[in-house]
Parts: C-alpha cells; sequence; structure tokens
C-alpha cells in the first residue's frame, strides 16, 4: 500500500514538472508569435510604378497608382496591408532602398514567379535587377515604416513583377542582346576581335 502510495505520487510529481516545462515552453513562444505578428502587420503594399532610381542617396521615387495590391500575377502574398491612408494616389513616394548585402535586411526584387531576380547581394546585381523591372506597368511595392531620422519615412522591402511568361521572356531576351551589344563595345574599344582571340 505504501509503495502504491508512492509510486502515485512520483506519477504525479513527474505530471505536475511536464506541465510546468509545457507552460514555460508556451510562455517563451507566445512573446516571439505575438512579435512575429506584429512585425507581419507592419508590412504594406501598394502597386505603381518605378519614376527615379537615386543611387547616390539610395533613394527610390514611385508614383502611386493604387494604394491596396489587387489580386492576379505578380501579387505573391508578399505586399502586406493596403496603404496608410496619408499615402494618396497620383502621388510620387520616396523609399529608402537597401542594394546589397543578406536577403533578409536587402530591397529584394522578385520576378512574377516570386524568384529573386538578384542572388549576388551586390550594387551591380541590384542594378541589374532594377533593369528588369518594367517602367510602363505597375509592379507590386512592399514596405515597412523607416527607422532612420533625415530619410524617407518608407524602407522599400521588396519590388515584385507583375507580368506574363511570355513578357517575361521578351524581357530576358532584350537583356541578354542588350549586355552583348555592351560587350562587344568594350571590346572594339580595346580593340579587341575574335581572331585576336583565337591566336592567344
Amino acid at each position: 500500500m505504501r509503495s502504491s502510495n508512492l509510486r502515485t505520487n512520483l506519477r504525479t510529481s513527474q505530471a505536475r514538472r511536464g506541465a510546468l516545462a509545457l507552460l514555460g515552453i508556451v510562455a517563451l513562444v507566445l512573446p516571439t508569435a505575438s512579435a512575429l505578428a506584429k512585425k507581419d502587420g507592419d508590412r504594406y503594399g501598394l502597386e505603381g510604378r518605378i519614376v527615379e532610381y537615386d543611387e547616390k542617396r539610395d533613394v527610390m521615387i514611385v508614383k502611386v497608382v493604387k494604394t491596396k495590391v489587387s489580386g492576379g500575377a505578380g501579387s505573391g502574398n508578399v505586399a502586406g496591408a493596403p496603404a496608410p491612408k496619408s499615402i494618396k494616389r497620383g502621388s510620387n513616394l520616396e523609399f529608402a532602398v537597401v542594394p546589397e548585402g543578406s536577403v533578409l535586411k536587402r530591397t529584394v526584387i522578385k520576378s512574377t514567379q516570386g524568384s529573386a531576380l538578384d542572388t549576388t547581394g551586390t550594387r551591380e546585381g541590384f542594378r541589374s535587377a532594377l533593369a528588369m523591372v518594367p517602367k510602363d506597368k505597375n509592379v507590386v511595392f512592399s514596405f515597412e515604416k523607416a527607422d532612420n531620422k533625415g530619410g524617407p519615412a518608407w524602407d522599400l522591402r521588396i519590388i515584385q513583377l507583375r507580368m506574363t511568361e511570355e513578357e517575361w521572356e521578351a524581357r530576358q531576351k532584350e537583356r541578354e542582346e542588350a549586355e552583348a551589344q555592351r560587350e562587344a563595345e568594350r571590346k572594339a574599344r580595346l580593340g579587341e576581335t575574335d581572331s585576336m582571340t583565337d591566336e592567344d
């Protein structure tokens, strides 16, 4: 009888320790989940067109076309909530841009399919990806309130293209042809030819 009570007490004690451990884990997880929800809630989205990118200041000026991202190709579920009411359609909006660094920190440019156009994390890679963004079509801009003072009020997190597969392939071909043309011009300036390369 006594050993039975001891076993019962031991099981009860173990169950209590298990419950306390579980409560401790929940207490640790809940603030994290709350913080993540708050961060997600601070993300906004709009549709617009790039007016200018000031690379010296790392500032992008965007013409706001729609203050809410509509469905369809290229929305990608990345935009966030509609833009704050202080942002008006037809206005030009400045965004702070981070063109290089970790994918978690830099401004990411995505294709219609959602893959990043720049995987280098360099200014040159960002510049090349930015050249793929159409100036005559709406794209999605996902942004957050900026922490820095003295610069733009908003940090640009994601630019996502809204293009059909055919448009994407045509733009990719244009880009490759332009790069080949620039390379040919560079070689011509340096006096390089295919025959010289063959002789080497």
